[in-house]
């Protein structure tokens, strides 16, 4: 009930204040989107207004308290909760509850808390009478009481969720030592973190081998981390704020929109408990690493605060050098292999717990990062300079704000309201102008030598500024055997780019703008507007069927403008337009309380917006073209899987298949296009797919000591070879016909490991705690594409190896010191060209190790 108010008029200001917020925002001025999302939040007041009529009060009541089953100490702040609705409350510090007007009749009572396997109780609720229920929970080694969202929208057990979810904890997080989110995500099954530019670090996330345009990444549940964060966006997200991981693979475009694909991967945030905790911890490494982190987290009464702060230092690393063989690589070579990067990250989370409402909850977040990465030549510190030959300097701003309101509509229905907002600017430097130029302005007299260097007033840095704006309404209602689901998403995204260029192209020498160094102005758009439902049947306690659909409208454009003029021709401008329709259908089946069988299937869809690499060549590099003729990705995704859940122990079969249909390539761009000063493209090359099995074990083997281990096994290929390696009337196959030998090989998909295993071994003894875990990347093949015009580019088959860790600790009352290693035998890659900087596919340095200290009062 509302404090003064009715439920209805509650309702009444909230969807009023949606309307207002969505009415005046820029980001939806004058769109098509705008009548098509109120239409949506007319048919949900309906939905909302229908549902709360069925609100029901009663003076049935329930107390108790919780317990742990070893030791009889009561449970300070477990989760009391009445399965079937959203009634529930939290123990109090002493570990006792109590519960008021509730539905009378037999009622299921679920006691949860973090660490702890949950427990049900069944309880007859009489009107006019309290009743008692008393909980016992016992210890969970493997895990298996997260609480998970991703897969449905709604909370589940991991073991019942009908979609498969796996789950990083923060505590797995602190065992990895992970500083962000790109070494959080090292070692999960069936994804591949990897660098892909020595010069920058730039760096993705491939899923079950498809790449960061197919993965989804969502921080609590919004599509916020994305165009300019998906280029350099895994390192410098850090894990300080994170309270644990969800990750969903395949088909989740029918809830997640058009980029989950092969995925997602949610980020989900800490919120502050009843215990005012203030932690501390400071790091120190080799290579100049330094780390600190700062957070304090309170809850009074109805009010929860939690405060975060993160940085960390790690200077530059040269230890390889271009070979052909481990031994000479082992070389230092002047030139760096990991970038010089300062990162950091500042940010708040305001909770508010029953401010308009019985049980509602409002959270306001902000989050701030800066991040400095520079790298290149190191001889003589060339790399701070960032207008100086092989070198590239990027620094990123972003800040971000986000509400997010949830409201219970009577005992079965929840409304959930989110919006966020993201500024990201990035400011960067290479070296590609001032190559340009000095080409074009070579004396003719001496083509041989290097050509004259652009005046200093006239080098600058690419700029690009986006904003994003994310709004989503979910109405959630359990109906019987139903758990009803709809919501509405938008995404509206703006980007504006200004880059350096000079026209210094061979074939361009006669033109009357060969060599005029011009400004590039690139206004980039995407509005997207989502529309899902989504039926959880339980049609018996066994089995659960899970159909959902989702339907989006997706239009995009770029258009660029020139300082100076450069061309007899404007500018092409690029517009794309769909509307995609994505169903999913999911079922589980409890073979056993312990045997879970798990099946879905999905289509998806990838529209030609946003690609990382169109973001990541900046600074004057040379541009992107995409047609407007380009078409999305369609694809449709298959899994099915069975795990084996038992009190010490766990077993898992996930077998995986996507087909990809017009996969989009990133290709050297035609002669026509090449007459605008593109030099790269993108294009619908072929059909492709990617399958495998994925095997999972772990254990509790004996007091303290845990034992994991993943293995997969994978499969990728296109259709048919690619034709830059394949066709004899290509013009690069007809320049260098030894390509042709590497015809069979294009098939494969490229950076996609036939086999990957795991191993994860943890002991906990007392105070202490041991970790060592071992990752193992099988064959994969890899493109090298040469400067020398393509004379030795090939495609490379690089051989299996292994990668170990280790990490040790002890308490000491509030404090804790530990020590690490990371590649703790110094592997590198056997084979190393610094012309591409793209050709990297293991570790190019050594062993990392690092000792610290933190404090938790």
């Amino acid at each position: 009930m509302m404090r003064g108010k009715p439920a209805g008029a509650s309702l009444e200001y909230l969807i009023v204040g949606i309307a207002a917020f969505h009415e005046r925002h820029y980001f939806c001025k004058n769109l098509q989107a705008n009548a098509k999302m109120k239409r949506l939040l007319i048919f949900f007041v309906a939905i909302v207004c229908a549902v709360a009529s069925m609100a029901q009060n009663t003076d049935a009541m329930l107390f108790g308290d919780v317990k742990a089953k070893e030791g009889g100490q009561h449970l300070a702040h477990a989760v009391i909760q009445v399965k079937g609705t959203n009634l529930k409350t939290q123990c109090d510090a002493t570990g006792h509850y109590k519960m008021a007007n509730l539905p009378v009749g037999k009622q299921t009572v679920v006691a949860t808390l973090t660490g702890y396997q949950p427990q049900e109780i069944e309880v007859m609720m009489t009107a006019g009478k309290g009743t008692g229920a008393y909980f016992e929970l016992e210890k969970d080694p493997l895990e298996l009481s997260q609480v998970v969202v991703t897969g449905t929208r709604t909370s589940h057990f991991v073991k019942d969720v009908p979609i498969r979810t796996e789950v990083l904890t923060s505590q797995a997080l602190t065992k990895k030592n992970a500083q962000n989110l790109y070494e959080a995500l090292e070692g999960v099954p069936g994804i591949r973190v990897e660098q892909q530019c020595q010069f920058c670090n730039f760096s993705e996330v491939r899923m079950q081998g498809l790449g960061a345009e197919h993965t989804q990444i969502l921080i609590d549940g919004e599509p916020v981390y994305s165009g300019l964060a998906g280029v350099y966006g895994l390192q410098q997200f850090g894990t300080n704020d994170i309270d644990r991981l969800e990750v969903v693979k395949g088909a989740g475009s029918a809830l997640y929109g058009s980029s989950a694909v092969a995925g997602a991967i949610n980020i989900i945030s800490k919120e502050p408990t009843y215990e005012p905790t203030v932690s501390g911890d400071i790091q120190f490494g080799n290579y100049g690493f330094k780390s600190y982190k700062g957070s304090g987290s309170m809850r009074y009464n109805n009010i929860g605060l939690s405060v975060f702060a993160q940085r960390t230092q790690m200077d530059a690393v040269d230890e390889t050098q271009n070979g052909l063989t481990r031994s000479e690589v082992k070389h230092k070579d002047g030139v760096s292999d990991r970038v010089n990067e300062t990162m950091n990250n500042l940010g708040f989370s305001l909770y508010f717990y029953h401010p308009f409402a019985k049980n509602d909850k409002l959270v306001l977040r902000g989050k701030a990062i800066d991040e400095h990465r520079f790298g290149g030549v190191m001889t003589n510190d060339q790399y701070l300079n960032p207008y100086t030959d092989q070198t590239e300097d990027i620094r990123t701003n972003r800040l971000s704000a986000d509400l997010a309101y949830t409201l219970p509509v009577g005992a079965h229905s929840e409304l959930n309201l989110a919006a966020a907002y993201v500024y990201h600017k990035r400011q960067a430097t290479n070296d590609t102008f001032l190559h340009d130029y000095m080409d074009s302005h070579k004396d003719p007299a001496h083509p041989d030598e290097d050509g004259a260097t652009p005046p200093v007033e006239l080098m600058r840095p690419y700029l690009a500024k986006e904003n994003t704006v994310t709004p989503s309404l979910t109405f959630t209602s359990i109906l019987g055997s139903h758990t009803l689901l709809a919501g509405v998403q938008g995404y509206f995204t703006r980007l504006r780019e200004t880059g350096l260029y000079v026209i210094s192209a061979e074939d361009e020498k006669t033109s009357p703008y060969y060599g005029v160094p011009y400004t590039s102005i690139g206004k980039k758009h995407a509005n997207e507007v989502g529309f899902f439902v989504q039926d959880e049947w339980n049609i018996t306690p066994e089995l659960t069927v899970v159909p959902g659909i989702r339907v989006d409208s997706h239009s995009s454009g770029e258009e660029y403008s020139t300082s100076v003029k450069v061309s007899d021709s404007a500018f092409p401008s690029t517009k794309f337009s769909k509307t995609s329709v994505n169903p999913r259908i999911a079922v589980k089946y409890e073979l056993t309380p312990s045997l879970i069988l798990r099946a879905n299937v999905g289509t998806g869809f990838r529209a030609p917006y946003g690609f990382s690499e169109d973001l990541h060549l900046c600074s004057g590099s040379p541009r992107v073209w995409k047609s407007s003729s380009l078409k999305g990705e369609r694809a449709v995704s298959y899994n099915v899987s069975a795990d084996y859940y038992a009190r010490k122990y766990q077993f898992s079969v996930n077998l995986f298949r996507t087909n990809l249909k017009d996969k989009i390539q990133f290709s050297p761009a035609d002669d026509e296009v090449k007459k605008f000063g593109y030099s790269y493209q993108w294009e619908n090359v072929d059909d492709a797919y990617v399958q495998g099995v994925e095997l999972g074990a772990k254990a509790n083997l004996f007091r303290n000591f845990t034992a994991g281990l993943n293995w997969t096994f994978n499969q990728g290929k296109f259709k048919h070879e690619r034709a830059e390696w394949s066709d004899p009337d290509d013009e690069t196959v007809k320049q260098f016909p030894q390509r042709l030998q590497y015809a069979k090989d294009s098939r494969h998909i490229s950076r996609f490991p036939s086999m990957t295993g795991d191993l994860d071994l943890d002991y906990t003894p007392g105070t202490w705690t041991f970790s060592v875990t071992g990752s193992l990347q099988g064959r994969m093949y890899i493109d090298y594409n040469s400067e020398d015009d393509g004379a030795t580019s090939k495609i490379k088959k690089t051989s299996p190896f292994i990668l170990f860790n280790c990490r040790a600790s002890k308490r000491f009352g509030m404090c804790t010191v530990y020590a690490g290693a990371k590649n703790i035998f110094s592997y590198i890659q056997d084979e190393k060209h610094t012309d591409d900087a793209a050709f990297m596919y293991a570790p190019v340095y050594g062993a990392t190790w690092y000792v610290g200290l933190s404090v938790k009062l």
